[in-house]
């Protein structure tokens, strides 16, 4: 008989909520301001969220700042679209890290006036809630990279990318390619609010594949709505990684 040694498996899980809209987004509802968002986090009692505007980040460090005074860890992430119309969802490991993502990234972008009066505004805020910027470019569009050279410009950065919404008709790898490519490899997808895993893993045959669910926030009544829980020792970026990966006992289970 064989003896293995058990592994050291984490009793506790944490409630994420990584895909949420700040005011940068000109879709977000303006009372999607960080120390809203925060507050929010709170009352809907999450351990972990990440704002994750499209194609922008100068909102998460501010957030950033507010979570370590509340107690809650706020992964630094973006969602990108990429040349396909395809929405993905990145997460890095420090501030830094997403900063020297988000300036090479600066070289797909395709300067196109904003139109508040159709997109609404794009906002930049201060910790006290305080207009810093209003953008004057539309960041919802699609960047000039394809989806492997979105993957790469990801894994360089130690990074993590996740397709976002892969359920919905647009803007998702299914909706637009009509299935999911072999290359580059993508573990885990993003399963909307609107339906389950469950039922999602059946419908688009997602056997092969592991799920999480967040609540793609728009509005502070969508906070923390729907969440994915990851068994971790702690709240940090190695723990965090190995649970999306499932390394050592660390693991996720997406809300159904």
């Amino acid at each position: 008989m064989v003896f293995t040694e058990p592994r050291n498996v984490p009793e506790r899980r944490y409630r994420a909520d990584l895909h949420i809209h700040s005011v940068l987004s000109p879709c977000a509802e303006r009372d999607m301001l960080p120390h809203c968002i925060i507050l929010e986090a709170l009352e809907k009692h999450l351990d972990i969220i990440a704002i994750t505007d499209h194609n922008s980040c100068e909102n998460v460090q501010v957030t950033m700042s507010l979570g370590e005074q509340f107690g809650i860890w706020v992964i630094p992430g973006m969602e990108v679209e990429t040349r396909e119309e395809i929405h993905f969802l990145t997460y890095f490991p420090s501030y830094p890290k997403i900063v020297s993502f988000y300036q090479v990234l600066q070289q797909f972008f395709q300067p196109i006036p904003l139109d508040e009066n159709l997109w609404g505004e794009e906002w930049v805020i201060d910790a006290a809630g305080q207009i810093v910027e209003k953008k004057k470019n539309l960041l919802t569009f699609p960047l000039s990279l394809n989806i492997e050279e979105l993957y790469q410009l990801v894994v360089i950065q130690d990074g993590i990318i996740i397709p976002s919404h892969v359920d919905r008709s647009v803007y998702s790898i299914i909706g637009v390619l009509g299935f999911l490519p072999p290359h580059p490899p993508f573990p885990v997808l993003e399963i909307s609010s609107a339906l389950s895993t469950t039922y999602a893993r059946e419908k688009f045959k997602l056997d092969n594949y592991h799920l999480v669910r967040f609540s793609d926030a728009h509005a502070l009544p969508q906070v923390g709505l729907v969440f994915t829980e990851f068994r971790m020792e702690r709240p940090c970026w190695v723990e965090f990684k190995k649970a999306i990966y499932q390394v050592d006992g660390r693991d996720f289970f997406p809300q159904e």
